[in-house]
């Protein structure tokens, strides 16, 4: 890997833990950050702790967690509740993908099981990773830790297919759809050219779909990495962050049947078994998650937005507008400058996002379904 290579993985990682001006960062060894700011009487928008009315929406409560427990006496393996992996498979058969000789792998949360895509790009002899960004932050540690680079073949944000520039040999390409730290899909027109590239070069592609099915206007339970070969695509899918429910572990690979054995070797050697309370509970959270309705968090990620929305026009804010998922990117800094309010927010910059876009150094990482206080302190700042 070259300096420059080495550098790009590492500046995305650090990044994510920067605060405001960059030059004030909190210890990058915590992942403890809410609380560090807390302390501080800082607000932190980019924060990972939600308001619990978010569940009022949902519907979740006390009630839906009311389950005889058994003593945990045994291990519950990442693919081992066959019941609900062929409920998974039926239901992505439906959404279109046809993934009939898919494996069906379930895990503790999404970002293992990133971390087991990269080592496993790695296992199966690829000189690098190709990108399109921004990808989830911990997939550069591992990149670095493993020695595998990661190219990025688009620049901007808005993506033009045209210029995608898709190698010609068969590669690894990595993808978030949706984009999460931006809450927006890749246009339709980018994997109706990956699906072609796939069929001409037998590439291999893994889709970070952690925040599938949270669109705000659509109550369809269908995503536009149906449309991939699902022999060549790993897809990523996790029902505890369309719930907000991120206490517990609940992700799940669609793997294509030949590399399941091994690539279950390497998740089950970095994750071990499944946490018990997470296993029992898989079942009530996939059936909540794939409900026809609109998903209830980006309902509630949409009422927030709409309150937010005069607030950003009135102070001529520019963002980029959301439309799925619980975040938003939105060009605070020259405002929280004119109003001297710079040292009382903290926040991820695109930098940390894997975007490095100079046009938009001033943009923020900002959760919409932030604790209230938070939320309310941000709305009379911005009056």
């Amino acid at each position: 890997m070259t300096k420059n290579q080495s550098k790009y993985l590492k500046d995305v990682y650090e990044n994510n833990f920067e605060i405001g001006e960059g030059d004030k960062k909190v210890d990058e060894e915590s992942y403890e950050v809410d609380k560090v700011y807390d302390s501080s009487g800082i607000v932190f928008l980019s924060e990972w702790f939600f308001d619990e009315q978010v569940h009022e929406y949902t519907g979740i409560n006390e009630e839906f967690f009311q389950k005889r427990l058994l003593i945990p006496t045994q291990y519950n393996f990442p693919d081992s509740y066959q019941k609900l992996n062929n409920s998974i498979k039926n239901f992505h058969i439906k959404e279109g993908f046809r993934c009939n000789n898919s494996e069906i792998f379930i895990t503790e949360g999404s970002t293992p099981m990133i971390a087991s895509m990269v080592i496993f790009a790695k296992k199966l002899g690829f000189k690098e990773i190709i990108s399109i960004p921004p990808l989830y932050f911990n997939i550069f540690k591992v990149a670095e830790l493993v020695d595998i680079p990661i190219s990025k073949i688009h620049e901007d944000i808005e993506i033009s297919p045209s210029k995608l520039s898709l190698p010609t040999k068969k590669s690894i390409l990595f993808i978030t759809d949706p984009i999460w730290s931006l809450g927006m899909h890749h246009p339709e027109e980018v994997f109706t050219q990956i699906r072609k590239w796939q069929d001409n070069t037998g590439s291999l592609v893994f889709v970070d779909g952690s925040f599938s099915y949270t669109d705000w206007y659509k109550s369809e339970k269908k995503e536009q990495s149906a449309q991939l070969n699902p022999e060549l695509t790993f897809r990523l899918v996790c029902p505890t962050k369309a719930l907000a429910l991120n206490g517990l572990r609940f992700s799940y690979l669609i793997c294509p049947e030949e590399f399941k054995k091994e690539l279950s070797r390497i998740t089950c050697s970095t994750i071990g078994s499944s946490s018990y309370y997470s296993f029992i509970f898989r079942e009530k959270m996939f059936k909540k998650m794939i409900k026809p309705v609109i998903n209830p968090v980006g309902k509630f990620s949409r009422d927030r937005f709409d309150q937010l929305r005069p607030l950003l026009s009135k102070n001529n804010i520019n963002y980029i507008k959301p439309d799925c998922g619980f975040f938003m990117f939105v060009e605070l800094k020259p405002y929280l400058e004119s109003k001297d309010l710079l040292d009382s927010y903290m926040w991820i910059p695109n930098k940390g996002l894997d975007i490095f876009n100079k046009e938009l150094l001033s943009y923020t990482k900002l959760n919409l379904i932030m604790r209230d206080k938070s939320f309310m302190k941000l709305c009379e700042d911005l009056q």
